[in-house]
């Protein structure tokens, strides 16, 4: 029997059925944000086992060595938690700020902050909103990190002297944050160096190489609109490319030639982008996300050394085992 004459017009029907697709639509989107912007580690990630061979030794040695923890507040109230470590040589204004990714934690960096230390530096190593024991409920893949790491740059100039030389060592979402922490009024005078491990150019981009591709790709738009909601952006607005575009400050990248999530092509065209007039990238081979130390670590040191020994005015390694 035509619906006309049940008393329910075609147009109705329609709007109906439009209304549930919609309903389904952004159910579903908000499900896709609270998983990755809220639940992201629930249940806890670990993705460091300080247990094994490559990180066991850097373990040990921050167990040991003089360190405090340190706290700034972000521009929307949540307190931030880092550790500081004081550099061998006494003398030294240069500083580390180190920046973790996506799940991860500032006592996963442990390995890289000792790292620097061996070069003489100081060493903050950041956890970021919502991860290791800073607060935040949300992450916004570098959108507010950026200004989270602006206030760290400030700490430092205030706590540690307004001479101080800074790296930014950034991984994957952390490497991200730093390029765009370079679009604010960041102090560019003390900060001379960027290490960008497996940087991302735009987030859209990055979520359509996960595994969950497909149902990102369907609910990307519904998950702009629920974040623009929740927090007052859209993933759209995360470009750290825009930023290299403009940037100056003398970098490195490391990227791994097995990446899916950030590929290959996202790097060269990171390195591409920037007018800085030095700037290097090495590709890791056979290296996936974010490992490129792990996998070839003597290879990274050595290539980062080469391009900061000048810059830092570095004359001695210190052996960290004492």
């Amino acid at each position: 029997m035509p619906l006309i004459f049940l008393g329910i017009k075609p147009s109705l029907i329609i709007s109906l059925i439009v209304l549930l697709i919609l309903v389904i639509y952004f159910g579903i989107s908000y499900y896709v944000y609270v998983m990755i912007m809220l639940k992201y580690n629930t249940p806890p990630v670990d993705l460091v086992n300080h247990e094994e061979d490559f990180y066991k030794e850097s373990f040990e040695w921050f167990q040991e060595i003089p360190k405090e923890d340190v706290y700034i507040t972000s521009y929307d109230s949540f307190k931030l938690h880092g550790v500081y470590i004081p550099s061998y040589n006494k003398k030294s204004n240069n500083v580390a700020l180190i920046v973790h990714g996506y799940q991860s934690k500032a006592t996963d960096m442990i390995i890289i902050g000792k790292m620097y230390s061996e070069m003489g530096f100081q060493v903050v190593l950041t956890d970021l909103r919502g991860h290791g024991e800073s607060e935040g409920f949300f992450t916004s893949f570098g959108h507010y990190e950026k200004y989270d790491l602006k206030k760290w740059l400030n700490f430092i100039l205030r706590t540690y002297g307004n001479d101080s030389n800074i790296l930014i060592h950034g991984v994957s979402m952390g490497a991200s944050a730093t390029m765009l922490s370079t679009s604010l009024d960041i102090p560019e005078n003390n900060v001379k160096f960027l290490l960008l491990d497996s940087g991302f150019t735009y987030v859209k981009k990055t979520f359509l190489n996960t595994k969950r591709s497909q149902g990102l790709k369907i609910f990307f738009f519904g998950l702009n609109i629920v974040s623009y909601f929740k927090h007052k952006f859209f993933f759209y607005q995360i470009k750290p490319i825009k930023a290299m575009r403009k940037n100056t400050i003398p970098f490195l990248i490391v990227q791994g030639d097995q990446d899916t999530a950030v590929t290959l092509d996202m790097a060269e065209a990171l390195y591409s982008a920037s007018p800085a007039t030095q700037k290097e990238i090495l590709i890791v081979k056979n290296s996936k996300h974010a490992l490129g130390f792990r996998d070839d670590y003597q290879l990274c040191y050595d290539t980062l050394f080469k391009e900061i020994k000048k810059i830092f005015n570095i004359k001695k390694i210190y052996d960290t085992k004492k």
